[in-house]
């Protein structure tokens, strides 16, 4: 009886760290020169709200962010390359992973071209991957061994 006691009283215990553990801080927004750190971000179409655990939030416009996280995922801005490494502008993209000082991109490309084949997709992924701070290579989401070579999953 008072091994289950016990046990059960242990088990509370984990389950209350767990459950504050979980409140913490986990995003944060870039903009300029400024760091924002809080618990929640919402990203709108001209602005970006991070909200702080006590509920108050701040207000960034989006042109001045450079780069944020939002549960575990990280995005910056970096330059979109056409094919022929022209840059056409500057986006947001998913870090996904660092391989042999490689740094590889997600960009979600909305294709109209596409979209005739697969109706129900009208974006496609575009990884992009930069060496030492400036682009090595672009890779689209058909070149499966260029993605498993960076050991990105393909689907």
């Amino acid at each position: 009886m008072k091994k289950s006691i016990v046990i059960i009283a242990v088990m509370l215990f984990c389950f209350g760290i767990k459950a504050t553990a979980g409140n913490d801080d986990d995003c944060y927004l870039k903009a300029g020169d400024k760091l924002y750190s809080g618990s929640d971000i919402k990203v709108g179409f001209t602005h970006t709200k991070i909200f702080y655990s006590d509920g108050t939030y701040t207000e960034v416009d989006n042109h001045d962010m450079t780069a944020y996280r939002h549960h575990g995922k990280v995005y910056m801005m970096m330059p979109v390359i056409c094919n022929k490494s022209d840059t056409l502008c500057m986006a947001m993209m998913e870090y996904i992973t660092k391989k042999s000082g490689c740094l590889v991109f997600r960009y979600c490309c909305p294709d109209k071209d596409f979209y005739l084949y697969d109706p129900g997709n009208v974006y496609r992924n575009i990884f992009f991957v930069y060496k030492d701070g400036k682009f090595y290579q672009r890779i689209d989401e058909e070149q499966t061994e260029a993605l498993k070579s960076f050991g990105i999953k393909v689907i």
